[in-house]
């Protein structure tokens, strides 16, 4: 979709997020920290938001402040009314002239935070966003994302090698004793294999010293060892784990579920470290080309955000840091404390270098932090009262929507139009908060397929790394359910046919190392999860002759099949270009099942490949199946409802720029340099047919697969957020072109277009 609506998803993200803030969850606040860099690097490259961009500028300090207990409340106050403002200050809801005052109202802790304030007015843009006065609703514009050369959607393209993120002379010092090496791989892969099995009992008998202990001389022994035989990366790891460690069992950090899947998460990046070794037979040059694909930074800089969070601060610390005291005085005061065993605050209050009050104040802070971090702040719910809730909100966000439209036809005063905004308002929290509630990290599944991708590999005998990233991106629960299988299925499908075995790499090559990149973000409404391999790419000519040999295609029309074409026969029943049946291949049972898992929450998959480079699978998924973003169009006597995410622009055409067939059936328009089919939706909703009376015709202009379509309806309503009611199996069945139903506010009924399922009823 266009930027304004990336930014405007972004915005809602981040308020979300904030919702969801427990006191003391610095997990949260970490992540929270990164949304706002996230959406500061987007205004700051777009022309004519350096007024927003300022905001958030000043936004990230606060964000800062809600891991220190003195600030951490005010600093609430602070994000949860300047982002809600936000949110409806660009969407709409609220007046430049109201965010200006909302602003200047927290100006003064604002610059206790960061210095200075942020100006509070700005103008408008060309793309519709704001950067100090909103766009109008009546005025924002239809048109969504194009470049100025018209072109709407580039082709997928297989990334770059990862760039090398390395110091030069990093690996300089590994040792070229091959025998050592291999040594050392042995001991390793004893000490994860005994830390990982502890590390299970563990997460059951969280407070159990003894086995905390054997894991961290596990990881010690690790640390010790690669550092002599110069293996940096590894050391590295292994000791930021080994500081993780050393928190918990100081007492300073709960180990709860999230904190052990980290630990997990270092462990497979130790395992992918020490497998790099032995596929380089223990080779200095083979390994350090290796091990420069595997980024082991962000894994260091995540464990290095929680240690300094979790710093456990004494009572002279405080002091000195709030200059009290100063840092000479300090240790004077400590070399006394050895001396006669007296407490540090003891002692300076009787030699009157601090007073009584600044050393109970400091005290105070020392126990806020402590109560913060052994605080877990976690409730479990059932996924099926989970369901409920969010059912119910959506009941209550139509219920709110046929209110408003009741009262607003009565003529209402202004107070009670004040009370239906305010109520929207509320409506509006109480369901972004229910929604995030349902919403979950893929973290949890990705880190699955890091099993699924190290059993393969070894099965296969072969060499492949898997990269993450985007592990924090959120999901609904039930998409996540779903996509676990064709995800595995890929990954496994990636490393059986793309990945090339180590000599035989070597002889083209490439890296020893193969490299299968699982990435997930943020696009538009919804998410797109890649998952690409530098393996040797998809042989369409093979793939041809193993449909004509099953009778999936008929010898004579092979030759009309796009290369698309020939990529969507890789997931249907029963096909596999495998020479024999394994545990891995063979049956024809593997891409079938990505495409009906994802066509039941209404995804979609797309294939690109370059032979000899790899492939790239990216799949397209809605961010919730509850409440969606949808266009709302008019055709015959009923309401339609299209997927938002997918509409390019609407366009209102004129008969002399139709193109038709000898038989008027069908007919194409010629728009932005591209021939682009107009599909008329009353066909494909049995509506009646009723000829314009001016000679134009109202039309949504659609990306689909890296196709574009002209749907044209008889009216068009305006965008909603549109509330997902489930259809009987039975309509659905005759109806393939529908994913669900819903009501409006005027208690009207509107179906739900599924695009692919109305394309396929247009075949």
């Amino acid at each position: 979709m266009g930027k304004g609506d990336a930014l405007i998803s972004k915005i809602q993200i981040i308020r979300n997020t904030v919702a969801s803030y427990e006191p003391g969850d610095v997990m949260t606040a970490l992540e929270l920290q990164d949304l706002l860099h996230d959406l500061l690097e987007d205004l700051s490259s777009q022309k004519g938001l350096e007024r927003l961009a300022s905001l958030v500028k000043h936004l990230i300090p606060v964000s800062r402040g809600l891991t220190n207990p003195a600030s951490e409340q005010e600093g609430m106050i602070i994000l949860n009314e300047l982002i809600e403002g936000l949110e409806q200050y660009v969407t709409g809801r609220l007046s430049g002239k109201a965010y200006g005052e909302l602003i200047r109202k927290h100006e003064g802790e604002l610059r206790r935070f960061t210095g200075r304030a942020p100006a509070p007015s700005g103008t408008r843009t060309e793309t519709g966003t704001v950067s100090g006065a909103p766009p109008s609703p009546d005025h924002e514009s239809v048109r969504t994302a194009q470049d100025e050369s018209g072109t709407v959607q580039e082709e997928p393209q297989v990334e770059p090698p990862l760039e090398e993120t390395y110091p030069e002379g990093y690996f300089s010092a590994i040792i070229e004793d091959t025998k050592l090496l291999e040594q050392f791989y042995t001991e390793a892969q004893e000490h994860l294999e005994e830390a990982q099995a502890t590390l299970v009992e563990l997460e059951y008998d969280a407070t159990n010293k003894e086995l905390l202990n054997t894991i961290f001389r596990n990881f010690h022994t690790i640390k010790g060892s690669s550092a002599f035989l110069g293996l940096k990366n590894i050391e590295e790891t292994a000791h930021a784990v080994e500081d993780l460690l050393a928190i918990v069992r100081d007492g300073k950090l709960i180990l709860n579920k999230d904190l052990i899947d980290l630990i997990f998460h270092g462990m497979e990046l130790l395992k992918n470290l020490l497998d790099t070794m032995q596929a380089n037979d223990y080779q200095k040059t083979a390994m350090e080309a290796s091990f420069k694909i595997i980024n082991i930074y962000p894994y260091i800089r995540l464990f290095k955000k929680i240690k300094e969070q979790y710093s456990y601060k004494k009572i002279g610390e405080i002091l000195a840091e709030e200059g009290k005291i100063q840092p000479n005085v300090l240790q004077e005061v400590l070399q006394k404390q050895r001396e006669t065993d007296k407490k540090v605050g003891e002692i300076l209050i009787e030699e009157k270098i601090a007073k009584p009050e600044d050393v109970v104040e400091a005290l105070k802070k020392q126990n806020s932090l402590a109560n913060r971090i052994k605080k877990s702040g976690i409730v479990k719910v059932s996924n099926e009262k989970l369901n409920t809730l969010i059912d119910i909100v959506g009941e209550l966000v139509i219920n709110q929507s046929m209110v408003k439209q009741e009262l607003l036809n009565l003529q209402v005063s202004e107070t009670t139009e004040r009370s239906i905004t305010q109520l929207e308002s509320i409506t509006t929290t109480i369901k972004n908060l229910v929604l995030s509630m349902g919403m979950v990290p893929i973290a949890e599944i990705f880190n699955k397929l890091r099993v699924v991708a190290r059993n393969t590999a070894e099965e296969l005998g072969k060499s492949v790394y898997l990269e993450l990233r985007g592990e924090e991106t959120e999901l609904d629960r039930n998409v996540i359910e779903t996509i676990y299988e064709p995800l595995m299925h890929l990954i496994r499908n990636s490393i059986d046919h793309g990945i090339e075995h180590a000599e035989d790499r070597d002889r083209l090559g490439k890296n020893r190392l193969g490299r299968i990149l699982l990435s997930a973000e943020h696009k538009g409404s919804g998410i797109e999860i890649v998952v690409q391999d530098d393996g040797k790419g998809i042989d369409t000519e093979l793939v041809l002759k193993k449909a004509i040999e099953k009778g999936l295609v008929k010898r004579d029309e092979a030759g009309k099949l796009s290369q698309k074409d020939i990529y969507n026969l890789l997931f249907l029943p029963g096909f596999s270009t495998a020479k024999q049946v394994t545990s891995v291949s063979g049956r024809g049972v593997g891409l079938d099942v990505v495409k009906k898992n994802l066509d039941s929450i209404h995804g979609r998959v797309e294939v690109s490949s370059e032979v000899g480079k790899g492939t790239r699978f990216t799949i397209k998924l809605p961010l919730t199946l509850a409440i969606i973003e949808g266009f709302v169009t008019r055709v015959g006597d009923n309401k339609y409802v299209f997927p938002f995410s997918s509409i390019e622009e609407i366009k209102v055409i004129q008969q002399d720029e139709l193109f038709r067939n000898d038989e008027e059936s069908e007919a194409m328009i010629f728009h932005r340099g591209l021939h682009i089919p107009v599909l008329y939706a009353h066909r494909v909703f049995r509506e009646t047919w009723q000829e314009p009376e001016n000679r134009t015709m109202l039309s949504l202009l659609f990306s689909l697969d890296q196709s574009h379509y002209c749907v044209v309806v008889d009216e068009l309503i305006g965008k909603q957020e549109i509330v997902v009611k489930s259809m009987s199996q039975t309509i659905l069945q005759d109806c393939s072109f529908f994913s669900g139903g819903t009501i409006f506010g005027d208690g009207s009924i509107g179906f739900v277009v599924d695009m692919q399922g109305f394309l396929e009823a247009l075949k």
